[in-house]
């Protein structure tokens, strides 16, 4: 195994650790807010707009950098709402699921469910990694008729 395939596989298994981490914090975190679990929520929530506005004005800017002239702006604003919407649900749920988590260890880290929420989260970036490779040829076959 050469360096660039190191390199590669690397870099793969911590983009893999880091979603899963983000997608069981997010787990915990519809667990905190279904529970009540967590005080004072309307405090963090302009960190968590905040970080929804970050991810809108970095895929515009990055979508139009990179088609340029090219670019059509509808799709860019609809892109952009729709990534600044998931970045806000991630965002605040995994927010809510590390402070639940901080406050609750015993609850969260120590019980069975937390396995659940990590294979759950394993499985997420399984799934969000096959649809960022394959969305085009999926919505290709969909606008044909085919699934």
């Amino acid at each position: 195994m050469n360096g660039s395939n190191r390199e590669r596989i690397a870099r793969l298994v911590g983009v893999v650790a880091v979603s899963t981490l983000v997608l069981t914090a997010t787990f915990i975190g519809v667990v905190a807010l279904l529970s009540g679990g967590n005080a004072e929520v309307g405090t963090r929530l302009p960190f968590y707009v905040l970080a929804m506005a970050v991810g809108f004005v970095g895929v515009v800017v990055l979508s139009e950098q990179r088609y340029g002239e090219r670019a059509d702006g509808r799709s860019i604003l609809a892109t952009a709402s729709g990534v600044a919407l998931v970045v806000f649900v991630l965002v605040s749920l995994a927010g809510e699921g590390m402070v639940f988590a901080s406050d609750n260890p015993s609850e969260v880290v120590l019980s069975e469910l937390f396995l659940y929420f990590v294979a759950a989260g394993l499985i997420g970036t399984g799934l969000g990694y096959w649809g960022l490779r394959h969305w085009r040829e999926f919505a290709r076959s969909t606008a044909a008729g085919r699934l």
